[in-house]
């Protein structure tokens, strides 16, 4: 099969942490893809990997790429607020390999997604409006965001424009990645975020791949119900902070930074696991081998 997998940050030249953690989860990706038999293209601003063909855009012109390339099935990697028209134009020339533009659009929109959640009995940092006496911290951070981008710790839930307010949660900070299917939800790993303070900012650094927690039964079933609440479909990841419940703090319904450790422990391609969940196939488990912690700046 022809697979295109379109990565924003390197497609369109932006730069920062989201051109490292692009360019790795392109390149981890496009070499499973090969192993698997299959061709890769790529859209490239100038950047290329090391696995798949680069097509050079012109203007930075993703979308207009999407709209006439030719490929068997596709995979959108996108800062959440764009990526569900990106999806879209996918959807309409072949086999969308991830989650479609409903969900991702849902997923962008953290206070949509953390209602829903709610709504479902997924456990979640709940949004607050106003100040309670039994919650004197808070976490603040855009409602259209991506990663830890403009998340700050503050004494007070009063949200500027754009922006929500959640009760801070005390815990283990994890994400987890996992696979959903037709039919199947398939858990990949648990992994321990590292996250740094900055002021009062939060930073993603890197994870910790897998992190063996004892509460994996409990973490695995509130993932699995999220998954199925906002109809995640593909690859996808959902952070958590494991206190008193494993709570929902995030979700991304697309290839996470994980897949770089995931890529180093799981007995199986990442690529045919993907392809399996929109074709038929997907195992009921997968053998995690060994553990790999990875940083940002050592990408």
């Amino acid at each position: 099969m022809k697979i295109l997998i379109a990565e924003y940050a390197v497609a369109t030249g932006l730069g920062g942490t989201y051109e490292i953690e692009g360019r790795a989860m392109l390149s981890t990706m496009a070499r499973s893809f090969v192993r698997c038999g299959h061709r890769v293209v790529y859209p490239t601003s100038g950047p290329v990997v090391d696995a798949g063909v680069p097509v050079l855009l012109e203007r930075s012109d993703l979308m207009g790429f999407l709209r006439s390339v030719d490929a068997d099935a596709g995979l959108i990697v996108a800062p959440d607020p764009l990526a569900s028209d990106l999806i879209e134009a996918v959807e309409s020339r072949m086999v969308n390999l991830g989650s479609d533009r409903e969900a991702a659009r849902l997923c962008a929109d953290k206070l949509e997604c953390t209602l829903t959640l709610k709504r479902a009995g997924v456990p979640v940092a709940d949004i607050v409006d106003t100040p309670e006496c039994e919650c004197s911290v808070y976490v603040v951070k855009p409602r259209y965001g991506c990663g830890s981008d403009g998340v700050i710790i503050s004494s007070f839930p009063n949200a500027p424009e754009g922006c929500i307010a959640t009760r801070y949660v005390e815990g283990v900070h994890l994400s987890v990645s996992f696979i959903r299917g037709r039919d199947r939800f398939l858990p990949l790993t648990i992994n321990r975020q590292i996250i740094e303070m900055k002021g009062s900012r939060f930073i993603y650094a890197g994870s910790q791949v897998p992190y063996r927690s004892p509460r994996a039964e409990e973490i695995w079933s509130v993932a699995r119900r999220a998954a199925e609440a906002l109809g995640l479909k593909g690859y996808a990841g959902i952070d958590l902070v494991v206190g008193d419940l494993p709570r929902v703090v995030d979700v991304n319904a697309r290839l996470t930074t994980s897949i770089v450790g995931c890529s180093k422990v799981l007995r199986w391609e990442l690529a045919d696991l993907i392809l399996r969940a929109s074709f038929g196939g997907l195992p009921e488990s997968v053998e995690v081998d060994g553990e790999m912690t990875f940083r940002l700046d050592e990408l």
